[in-house]
Formats: structure tokens, C-alpha cells, sequence
């Protein structure tokens, strides 16, 4: 499917972050803020993920979907603790080499099944999964509802989602409302809520928790780590693109302080249509 140029651009930045990803510094910040111990971009914690965890049921007979999966977090993760096979879908391809191969080395391969492809169209002809997930992904895309739509195509009736995305509070002054986009991913965005594009889409609401204070205390965490290793982080980035990054969260924390943006968790499960 083609991409626009802005969502090539978020591509190649993102096949670049997983690159830098690797290294042993951004290693040590991964792990001292989520807690995982993998490779990853997405904000979910150790803490977090246990909660998706229990929230989907996984077990060893569970067939999860992990939507932009990156390098693995936190797919493969609720995979081991669980037992269940694991299809990881994404579009950057230096993220799922990662992931691929975080899953021989934990002997996972007969479990896990990594997959190029875009959410907006999903290769899936059958409904095929018991349950789905995706961390910060709907905040980073344009057609959000699409991609729901997708999701309740492929998921079995009885399935479930669960999810979490960063968005704009409604009803901010035009002031606000621009400087909550500033700090925000590329495409977060949208003409209606969450709330309604899940009705819109096919989903019933069965857990909501607002995320935003413990997103907050990973961002102090993320700001505090980067502060501690500094001199590896200049090595690394260059001193010019370290101050620019320790900017950009110092603008992001005061934008959630704010009270312009929030990060939220949402659990679903499929609506079943009527013969």
C-alpha cells in the first residue's frame, strides 16, 4: 500500500531508531524506563505489559496479533510469559530482523511469526486471531479507523483487544492544541475519539484506564536516565542531537503537566453482527 511522503519519512526514522536501538546505551535507557529488556520503542512497561496480559487471557492456546510490532515489545514478551503464538506485524523491516531474531535466541521460532505488512490492509482473509494488541501505534497513523476495522475482521468473535495510544484532550484553545501537536507523534491527531471510532468500527468497551501519570513518571524516568549517561549519549547522537532531545521531552513532560495530552489504555471485544 502506498505510503505518503510524511509516513515514508516516519518509516525510515524508525528503521534508523532500531538501528541506534541496538546499542548497548540505548539498551541501558530501554531497560532502566520500561523495564523490559528487549529492544523497543514503544512506552509500554514491564508493569504495563503483565496487565495486557492478564487483560487478554493469553495462554498456550492463544493466537495473538501484535500490530506494529517493532523489534518485539512487547509481543514477544506476552508470548514467553504465556505460552502463545505470536504473529508480529509491522512495516519497518530492521525492527522484525530484531525481532526475529530475539525469538531463536529465547527459542521461540516455532511460536513467533514475523510479517512485513500494513495495518490498513491486513493479510488475513479468515478471522485468525483470539486476541490483538498494539502500543502507541493508532497515535501514530492516519487512517486509525481502518485499521480498527482490520483488526475486528481477523479477530475471532469471542477474541479481544486491548491497546493503548496518546491523544490531544478535547476542547483546547488553539494555543494549546498546537503545542500538545508539537510534542506528539506524527499523525496523533483525529476528528473524533476513541470512544466513537471503536463504536464506529465495530468494538464494545470492556476496560478503560487513563495512563497519563504513569506515562509522565517515564518520561522523568527517560529525562533522568539520558541525564546519567550523557557522555555515552553524546558519543553516540552527537551533542547537537542530545540537547535537541533533551528539549523535546522537557516540551513533552510540560505539555502533559498541562494537562494537554493524555495516554490511555483501552480493552475491547468484537461486537457480533447478527445473521
Amino acid at each position: 500500500m502506498k505510503q505518503s511522503d510524511k509516513e515514508r519519512a516516519q518509516t525510515e526514522r524508525l528503521e534508523n531508531d532500531y538501528e541506534v536501538a541496538q546499542s548497548p546505551v540505548i539498551q541501558k535507557i530501554t531497560n532502566k524506563v520500561c523495564g523490559c529488556g528487549y529492544v523497543g520503542s514503544s512506552w509500554t512497561t514491564q508493569s504495563e505489559a503483565k496487565k495486557i496480559l492478564k487483560y487478554l487471557k493469553l495462554n498456550e492456546n492463544s493466537t495473538l496479533l501484535e500490530i506494529g510490532a517493532g523489534a518485539g515489545w512487547p509481543g514477544l514478551y506476552l508470548a514467553k510469559q504465556s505460552g502463545c503464538h505470536v504473529t508480529l506485524l509491522d512495516i519497518p523491516v530492521t525492527g522484525l530482523e530484531i525481532a526475529k531474531k530475539r525469538a531463536q535466541n529465547d527459542r521461540m521460532s516455532d511460536r513467533v511469526i514475523v510479517l512485513a505488512g500494513n495495518a490498513v490492509s491486513l493479510p488475513f482473509y479468515i478471522p485468525s486471531f483470539s486476541a490483538v494488541s498494539h502500543s502507541d501505534v493508532l497515535c501514530c497513523l492516519i487512517k486509525k479507523q481502518e485499521v480498527l476495522k482490520e483488526c475486528r475482521r481477523v479477530i475471532h468473535s469471542s477474541g479481544l483487544m486491548a491497546f493503548t495510544v496518546i491523544s490531544i484532550q478535547p476542547d483546547l484553545s488553539d494555543q494549546d492544541r498546537k503545542q500538545a501537536i508539537q510534542v506528539s507523534p506524527d499523525f496523533v491527531e483525529s476528528e473524533v475519539d476513541y470512544r466513537t471510532m471503536l463504536e464506529n468500527t465495530g468494538w464494545t468497551l470492556i476496560s478503560y484506564e487513563d495512563i497519563t501519570e504513569e506515562f509522565k513518571i517515564s518520561c522523568q524516568r527517560m529525562m533522568l536516565a539520558e541525564e546519567e549517561l550523557e557522555e555515552d549519549l553524546r558519543d553516540l547522537k552527537g551533542s547537537m542531537e542530545f540537547e535537541e532531545g533533551k528539549v523535546a521531552w522537557e516540551l513533552k513532560l510540560k505539555a502533559f503537566n498541562k494537562g494537554l495530552l493524555r495516554r490511555e489504555l483501552f480493552v475491547v471485544k468484537p461486537i457480533k453482527y447478527q445473521n
